[in-house]
């Protein structure tokens, strides 16, 4: 108990360390080439934050593969992480950031960053409406995301034609954003894998607790796949990036469903729960109808509003306990 304790608190002091070192060098990328914060959140930083998520679907999917008695109870533990994340990131994490007076989005901006997370949430409840989601639904899964970030970066691309920032010339700018890639890639892989570490200790300290796979999926490990996304953002307020946090994690709840649950579900196919196609979608859909509606009256999160979302998030897990105990 107290070693997986350990490793639990050395997990998340690793992941804040390297949310640092991350976000410096996102923001030196960001001003090189003259891209937004809310691209480079949204785009690079939400994916890299996205790897606990995708490593939890691709190393699931092959244990299907491998061991096909495990199709049901692998597909509720990996879908309900990935829900379980979104959920705290969109009804936790982002009233956060809000709470902090980071909060900030462009009226013209919310069809294609907030509505993009309300459509991909809906794609996977359309697609899990049948209790399966089958290879063919995860590649068009995949191929909505592709398309997401490729309309992305048209709608945000470069329109000076001066060339980017560097110091030193361009040779020395070529080799300092070399240096920055590295360093992000790098960071993310270790995140990966402290959160890995995370994970399969915070699994040792409740296997014995009387709990459904989607629910221990969303309330464990939603939360701790969710650890890069947390620390990155808060990193990011701390500097004034205040697009950069906000894109990291609008984009991971676009990452999450398409990128995560697509890509396993091409591996493996998904066995979808009755109580995460009739509630934590359900849900997870309606609270970001709010963040839309709150967000187009002001473009900003009022600190009531963060109050409201954190506290919608707290019923529903109280009431995700009390009333869907099993997940069929």
């Amino acid at each position: 108990m107290l070693v997986d304790s350990l490793i639990i608190l050395a997990g998340v002091a690793v992941t804040i360390a390297l949310a640092e070192l991350v976000i410096n060098n996102a923001i030196e990328m960001a001003e090189r080439f003259r891209l937004s914060g809310t691209f480079i959140g949204m785009t690079v930083l939400s994916v890299g934050t996205s790897i606990p998520e995708v490593f939890t679907h691709v190393v699931g999917s092959a244990t299907i593969l491998r061991q096909p008695e495990t199709f049901a109870t692998i597909s509720s533990l990996v879908i309900g992480a990935n829900i379980g994340s979104d959920i705290f990131q969109q009804n936790f994490i982002l009233p956060l950031i809000g709470l902090l007076g980071a909060i900030l989005i462009k009226r013209q901006n919310l069809f294609s960053e907030i509505g993009a997370l309300v459509w991909a949430s809906v794609l996977v409840w359309l697609f899990g409406l049948g209790g399966l989601i089958s290879r063919l639904e995860g590649a068009l899964l995949l191929l909505a995301y592709v398309g997401y970030i490729l309309f992305l970066a048209k709608r945000d691309r470069v329109r000076d034609e001066a060339p980017p920032r560097s110091r030193g010339g361009p040779e020395h700018g070529t080799r300092r954003t070399v240096l920055a890639v590295a360093i992000i890639a790098i960071s993310f892989a270790v995140m990966a894998v402290a959160t890995e570490q995370v994970v399969v200790a915070a699994t040792r300290l409740v296997e014995n607790l009387p709990l459904s796979a989607s629910f221990f999926g969303v309330i464990f490990l939603g939360v701790a796949t969710a650890l890069p996304e947390l620390t990155t953002s808060l990193v990011s307020i701390h500097k004034g990036e205040k697009n950069l946090s906000v894109g990291i994690v609008v984009g991971s709840n676009i990452t999450n469903p398409l990128l995560g649950i697509g890509l396993g579900a091409v591996i493996s196919t998904y066995a979808v729960p009755d109580v995460v196609v009739y509630y934590d979608l359900p849900v997870k859909i309606v609270t970001s109808f709010f963040i839309f509606y709150f967000l187009w009256t002001q473009e900003l999160l009022r600190r009531w509003e963060s109050l409201v979302l954190i506290a919608m998030c707290l019923a529903y897990l109280v009431a995700r306990a009390h009333f869907f105990p099993s997940d069929f």
